[in-house]
């Protein structure tokens, strides 16, 4: 039995007599041990792809740590339930943390470090924590705002956490961010897979709340030169995007900051990072063309105007069919998205159509139906510009007929001026 086996025999053996209380202290030491024991290890290499077999035989090892931690709970709502014990807020505070964020690591068997029994462990550990929290679902843990009839309707003898009001996500991301930043992410990719399980269940308000300590991740993430890190990095931006408010995000610049990070992006040629980048980059330019100050102006250089450049430049020469499907996919959001302003890029926008209404793709022929989608939000805007004009011009023509009396021109043009004015009238 190797001295590691020995420590993790002990421990449970400890944990296993419920009729002796362990002080704080000594529940804090056991949990800090098998803390770290669970903890993936890092990389060897942060500059070289990782796979698998980087992290042969730490599922096994997690999963021995994990039920540790499981029997650890256990222990805790037995001796609240059979003792009363009483736990100090720090205590449980800092329980829930670490025994939450090591579960966060192994929750999904597909990651390359976990394994279908470790995230059995990993959920257990979750559901037991809803209960020592008095929450209905985990995600309730991240979430400031639930109902505090939820905690009321467990069992007080057990519960750790009366208030149900009380929220840990401000903990949770102090503690991770400590261990996530720009620098050694890339050493610890069980991390940025913690954050981004955190991120899609963070609820929409505690989103925008927490916003100055979740957004910086997903920037630099999307960074980085391994396409599977920018595909994530895009998901996590795509999910702020999603669940912030468009005024929230223009504070403090933070939409021109990740419409920053994402415009590099648009000269790939990989499909699957183009296929996530269009929504989302498309998304982010709508929140920045939407501001308040730029409303009743016409700019030719939006960020839109400069997206779809670029895509069109993309179109008119690609062959590949994978990229073209990825285009034909992005041209009726991005069109949509232009609204009026699309008539301007109507010849360019109308010349790859024809382009792409000739090429056969496949019997699906989606590709195509989303081509004719983009055609058919073009000619709306087009009618629209055209039934503007047509109810303007009345009032243009009268105006440009006021003060003829005052003004000298050419005989001929007042005649036509005038006879324009008298047919202008006559449809009044």
């Amino acid at each position: 039995m190797s001295s590691r086996d020995e420590k993790n025999l002990k421990l449970v053996e400890k944990l296993s007599n419920t009729n002796e209380k362990l002080a704080e202290d000594e529940l804090t030491s056991i949990l800090t041990k098998t803390y770290d024991l669970c903890r993936v290890p890092p990389l060897p290499d942060p500059n070289v792809s990782y796979n698998a077999a980087n992290f042969a035989g730490v599922a096994s090892e997690a999963e021995v740590s994990l039920s540790i931690v499981l029997k650890l709970l256990n222990y805790v709502t037995v001796v609240k339930k059979k003792h009363s014990q009483q736990f100090s807020q720090g205590f449980v505070r800092n329980i829930v943390v670490s025994c939450f964020l090591v579960a966060c690591e192994y929750c999904d068997q597909s990651y390359e470090w976990s394994s279908p029994e470790a995230a059995d462990v990993s959920r257990k550990i979750m559901n037991k924590l809803c209960d020592l929290c008095g929450c209905g679902a985990v995600t309730d843990l991240l979430n400031s705002r639930r109902d505090s009839a939820e905690t009321q309707n467990h069992d007080d003898k057990h519960v750790l956490v009366k208030d149900g009001s009380q929220s840990f996500m401000k903990s949770i991301l102090q503690r991770l961010s400590e261990m996530l930043n720009k620098s050694n992410w890339r050493m610890y990719p069980s991390l940025k897979m913690t954050y981004w399980w955190i991120l899609r269940n963070t609820g929409k308000d505690d989103l925008g709340e927490h916003l100055k300590v979740l957004l910086p991740p997903a920037l630099f993430i999307v960074d980085d030169w391994e396409d599977r890190n920018k595909v994530l990095g895009i998901q996590c931006l795509s999910h702020i995007l999603e669940n912030t408010a468009g005024s929230e995000l223009r504070w403090y610049g933070r939409a021109d900051v990740i419409y920053d990070a994402l415009k590099p992006l648009l000269y790939s040629k990989e499909s699957e990072i183009l296929s996530s980048l269009y929504p989302t980059i498309i998304k982010v330019s709508e929140i920045l063309e939407a501001d308040p100050a730029k409303a009743g102006k016409l700019k030719h250089d939006s960020t839109l105007d400069f997206i779809t450049h670029q895509l069109l430049q993309e179109m008119a020469y690609e062959q590949k069919l994978c990229l073209r499907s990825v285009y034909a996919t992005a041209l009726p959001l991005l069109v949509l998205a232009l609204k009026l302003p699309a008539v301007r890029w109507s010849k360019e926008l109308l010349d790859v159509c024809e382009d792409y209404l000739a090429t056969f793709e496949g019997p699906a022929a989606q590709d195509r139906i989303n081509i004719l989608k983009s055609v058919e939000i073009i000619t709306q805007e087009v009618h629209r510009l055209v039934v503007l004009l047509h109810a303007a011009a009345p009032n243009t023509v009268q105006k440009l007929c006021r003060g003829l009396q005052d003004v000298s021109v050419h005989p001929q043009c007042e005649m036509l001026l005038q006879s324009l004015h008298a047919v202008t009238m006559e449809d009044v």
